[in-house]
């Protein structure tokens, strides 16, 4: 008999699925119960609005996040470069994150819940770049590969990797390049 935690866990995992291959219109209750293998009433006792899920969803690409950037480099500079390329190149992470979005129109607790991974992003960005956390180039930097991201999945294979991979390093070093004082500019 599975544990609460494992078909909570097992649910969780077929909305990230769902999320990541078909995007926010297949994440609705019934067809998560379904490709969890569970009765849509174990859905509604763990997560009782979609709300709930989306947030648990939210909640676990964060996660997602964070591994990857443990996983891929060892030093904290690489780790993020490691994770920003991964997100502009991964289709299925950029339509995570834009169902995640589109859901947040409607759901505040959502919308702030996204809010905060974004400045946490963006904290991370500055700390990295050494920019002002609250600052402007922090926020152009987050802007900048958010913008890589939804270019890239709009290409898809119109753009080769080493495309792609050049254009991130492009973003890096002018955001490298903004952090510098203007005297050493030039």
């Amino acid at each position: 008999m599975a544990t609460k935690n494992a078909v909570r866990e097992r649910i969780l995992d077929a909305a990230v699925t769902l999320l990541q291959d078909a995007g926010v219109k297949r994440l609705a209750q019934p067809q998560v119960a379904r490709a969890a293998k569970v009765p849509q009433g174990h859905l509604t006792y763990y997560f009782p609005k979609k709300a709930d899920m989306l947030m648990a969803v939210a909640a676990r690409f964060l996660e997602m996040l964070a591994r990857d950037a443990v996983a891929d480099a060892p030093a904290p500079g690489e780790r993020l470069a490691s994770v920003v390329t991964r997100l502009v190149k991964d289709r299925t992470r950029t339509r995570m994150l834009l169902g995640l979005l589109v859901e947040a129109d409607n759901e505040e607790e959502l919308r702030l819940a996204m809010q905060n991974g974004a400045a946490f992003v963006r904290g991370s960005l500055a700390a990295v770049f050494r920019l002002p956390q609250d600052g402007p180039e922090a926020h152009l930097a987050l802007a900048l590969f958010w913008g890589l991201g939804l270019q890239q999945f709009l290409l898809g294979d119109a753009r080769t990797p080493e495309e792609t991979e050049e254009l991130v390093n492009r973003a890096v070093a002018m955001i490298r390049r903004s952090a510098l004082p203007p005297e050493t500019q030039g």
